[in-house]
């Protein structure tokens, strides 16, 4: 190894050894903006991680490949991995790194551009990005300036595909038979089959959620129940509540849509019928009257149909699976709509 190069080496790693509490920061930095912009953009996300480079995997890497600068050259010092369920996520998530982030377009890569129209394999997008002026004129950010760092935006099935390919100590790796490697890229593409498959699911999932919406404002809800349809339902008719946070996790569930069926409720316009302005009015002043009062999607439907025909409720519908705590015998709303826990206990089972 020439002199030069050997003095370009050793300065470059003690200048990485001395910065890399900086890019650790970094990396905490960016992952926190990350999250919270993503959580008030209410853009869904599987995991996002982040690491700094090792110094001997510094040091390999300069060793090995040309690079006259290699302070300026090499801008993945810290990474920031985005995996999210579908493709339409991947695009939204590029959306907002590009608006909160200064990016180097030309060191950026999409790598399924990469590929061509005649392979299949890695995909991801990789931005080379700095924090923009803006956050480091605040104190906290002072010692990052200049510091690029590299984000990678992919779905679950792509970061499966890219960690077992790219794994250097697993059996996949390396030069494989042809009809192994021929097997091996097929998979490839049935994941990326699978991958559009699934976005294109969840933009029909969310084809659902809006026409319910509509449906539920304009009356016209001749819709199945499902887990879907129901809670776009309930958000819409409890719309105050959800703002409020007082329905605490809008998660329905299998047991829940039986309960409904056993009722004898068959599509969200029935439901609708028994859910008069009344019993919206109640249950809305209920729990936006207390802060301490709080319901799930679930606990709201069975207080919907206990309110609308007990007896048919608990005739019908009742699984013994859950317990009406006593707290609840002297809810207002009960009372208000002449539900008997005294009948309900004596004719239905001490369960309750």
């Amino acid at each position: 190894m020439e002199k030069n190069k050997e003095i370009v080496i050793e300065s470059s790693v003690n200048w990485f050894i001395e910065n890399r509490i900086n890019f650790k920061k970094l990396c905490g930095k960016i992952s926190s903006i990350i999250i919270e912009v993503l959580e008030i953009e209410k853009i869904p996300f599987h995991a996002i991680n982040s690491r700094v480079k090792e110094v001997e995997s510094f040091r390999n890497k300069i060793s090995n490949e040309k690079y006259d600068n290699p302070i300026e050259q090499i801008t993945d010092f810290a990474g920031i991995r985005i995996i999210t369920y579908v493709e339409e996520d991947v695009q939204k998530i590029c959306k907002v790194i590009e608006s909160i982030f200064e990016i180097d377009i030309d060191r950026s890569i999409d790598k399924s551009k990469n590929l061509g129209t005649d392979k299949v394999g890695y995909k991801s997008i990789h931005f080379i990005a700095k924090l923009k002026e803006d956050r480091l004129c605040l104190v906290e950010y002072k010692n990052l300036k200049d510091l690029f760092f590299e984000i990678q935006v992919r779905t679950i099935l792509q970061h499966a595909w890219a960690e077992i390919e790219h794994d250097k100590n697993y059996k996949f790796s390396g030069k494989l038979p042809d009809e192994i490697a021929r097997r091996f890229m097929l998979l490839a593409g049935s994941l990326e089959i699978a991958d559009r498959e699934f976005n294109n699911i969840s933009k029909e999932i969310d084809t659902l959620s809006l026409k319910v919406k509509k449906g539920t404002k304009s009356g016209e809800l001749d819709f199945e129940i499902n887990t879907t349809s129901l809670q776009q339902f309930i958000n819409t008719k409890f719309e105050s509540l959800i703002k409020k946070g007082k329905i605490f996790n809008m998660r329905s569930s299998k047991d829940i849509i039986d309960e409904i069926e056993k009722y004898g409720i068959k599509n969200l316009d029935e439901l609708n019928n028994i859910l008069t302005k009344d019993i919206v009015k109640d249950i809305d002043e209920y729990y936006l009257l207390d802060d301490k009062k709080e319901i799930n999607l679930i606990g709201l439907i069975r207080l919907i149909l206990i309110i609308n025909d007990y007896h048919k409720y608990f005739k019908n519908s009742y699984n013994k699976r859950w317990k009406m705590w006593n707290s609840r015998k002297d809810n207002e709303i009960f009372k208000k709509h002449n539900v008997d826990w005294e009948i309900i206990k004596n004719k239905y089972g001490p369960t309750l």
